[in-house]
């Protein structure tokens, strides 16, 4: 079976001691940036590293490493007890992570979990620019705390969920390693970013990280289908029916979807005469 790309789908579920053992796109010699890009999973690669980059961007490692710095900032000289105090926010991480392992497959699934998330993370730091604006230390660790548990229990884990879900065997080596670098090369940006912010953007410290935030849940909204409880196959299908405008835009008809659009046309002509 095909899809309208023209390229077989696979699924796991299918692979036999009787069939040929699929090989990876580098092993078969393929030019690698071709079949990620331009070939039938290039919407489903595309997705993965915008949310690698949001990953990143809405500050999610930044904030816990510049915890202390920013108690700093608005005038706690001590640092033992400023670790003391930062460390409440990985506690909110590790509940929130526990929460999400009961949720994502739960009551509520991956879409919802990352624009919950999205929005959470942003209010969240809004709520840490006018904690440092006013220099108190009380909103502001509550604040970060309120933010690590949003991220936790969404884009934390779920984007390791997905990155295991969307991609066929061929290319999820290759597709997995690049969204992974993107990751990685994304989040010493965005801490480098966060600090200067936090020493010289004043308000616009907060207010950009919440942006991208914001952001996060509204690309969510538009590009990533729910892929609770569905296949490979079915997950495949869901990214190569996605146009420009991603779920917004009209759905691409399979082939078998058309031929029914067709038989059913020339059965109400048929009747007509």
């Amino acid at each position: 079976q095909q899809e309208p790309s023209g390229a077989p789908l696979e699924d796991n579920a299918e692979d036999g001691p009787g069939r040929q053992e699929k090989v990876g796109i580098l092993a078969k010699g393929r030019a690698w940036y071709k079949e990620l890009f331009y070939g039938p999973e290039k919407n489903a690669v595309r997705t993965a590293l915008g949310l690698a980059v949001f990953n990143q961007f809405s500050g999610s490692t930044a904030v816990t490493n510049y915890a202390v710095e920013v108690l700093r900032e608005i005038g706690l000289e001590d640092n033992k007890k400023g670790i003391l105090l930062s460390s409440g926010i990985s506690f909110a991480k590790l509940i929130g992570i526990v929460a999400s392992m009961f949720l994502v497959d739960g009551v509520s699934g991956r879409r919802p979990l990352l624009i919950g998330g999205g929005l959470g993370m942003s209010a969240c730091m809004v709520l840490l620019t006018v904690g440092i604006e006013v220099k108190s230390i009380p909103l502001v660790i509550t604040a970060e705390s309120l933010y690590m548990l949003s991220f936790a229990v969404s884009w934390a884990g779920i984007f390791w969920v997905l990155m295991s879900e969307i991609f066929s065997m061929r290319v999820k080596a290759v597709a997995v390693s690049l969204a992974t670098s993107v990751l990685f090369a994304g989040g010493a940006v965005a801490n480098i970013l966060y600090h200067v912010l936090l020493k010289k953007g004043g308000p616009l410290f907060g207010l950009f990280f919440a942006l991208v935030s914001l952001s996060s849940a509204a690309y969510v909204y538009v590009f990533v289908p729910e892929t609770k409880g569905k296949s490979l196959r079915e997950v495949q299908r869901m990214f190569q029916n996605l146009g420009p405008r991603g779920l917004l835009g009209p759905r691409a008809l399979e082939p078998q979807e058309g031929q029914r659009l067709i038989g059913d046309g020339a059965a109400k002509s048929s009747n007509s005469i």
